[in-house]
């Protein structure tokens, strides 16, 4: 070959995502647009142009919008979940501080803000149309009910005591999600320490109503 041969143009080599990275990212681009947009208006042309992809490449993953929505939930969830894990891990007391430590987790920093309470009001709203987020939304909250119900039950055994803990637990939940939506709304309405007191609050009135039942001497 002479030397002043045309020497052939090198083709870019594309370098491959891995599948559930890729995944990943979408999930992620489609919280950034529930954030900005709402969840009505994220729509797929969006969260492409958040993720840096094609139309195209989200029917690799997804199959449909819905399936995309529900797994963006499920990892919402999980990443939650997560957390309150990690705060968990640290505490080795009696159930009593399990159960502070589950409220402390939901006013922390890395659940308890701006872009992780305004995805969840997005796909709160979004469940009242959708049956699917509606009926994963409902398992979702019948898990956490049921974790904490567990703890308000070994509450009861190591002081002896009875606790209605579906009662406590309906309560706690319904609390911690109306400070997240009040604040998803108006980050000045209280502080999250605020917050947590009044649920801390909540759970030990719980506790100590069933310690006074059982320190009553029997009738009859």
């Amino acid at each position: 070959m002479s030397g002043d041969a045309a020497v052939p143009e090198l083709k870019k080599r594309r370098t491959r995502i891995d599948p559930e990275l890729r995944r990943k990212a979408i999930i992620e681009a489609t919280m950034q647009c529930i954030t900005q947009y709402g969840h009505s208006g994220c729509t797929l042309e969006r969260i492409c142009a958040q993720a840096g992809i094609s139309i195209g490449l989200i029917g690799h993953h997804f199959s449909s919008k819905e399936e995309l929505m529900l797994s963006t939930y499920q990892a919402l969830t999980d990443q939650l979940r997560e957390e309150t894990r990690k705060y968990l891990a640290n505490q080795n007391g009696s159930s009593e501080d399990r159960l502070l430590a589950i409220i402390r987790s939901s006013f922390r920093g890395q659940i308890f803000n701006e872009f992780i309470l305004t995805t969840w009001l997005g796909f709160w709203g979004a469940a009242v149309s959708s049956e699917q987020l509606r009926a994963l939304n409902k398992k979702l909250y019948a898990d956490y009910r049921k974790e904490l119900e567990a703890v308000f039950n070994d509450i009861a055994r190591e002081n002896g005591t009875h606790i209605d803990a579906k009662s406590a637990a309906l309560t706690i939940t319904a609390l911690i999600d109306g400070f997240w939506l009040e604040w998803a709304l108006d980050h000045k309405a209280f502080s999250s320490k605020k917050a947590e007191k009044c649920c801390i609050t909540t759970a030990h009135m719980f506790v100590k109503a069933a310690q006074q039942l059982a320190a009553m001497p029997p009738t009859g």
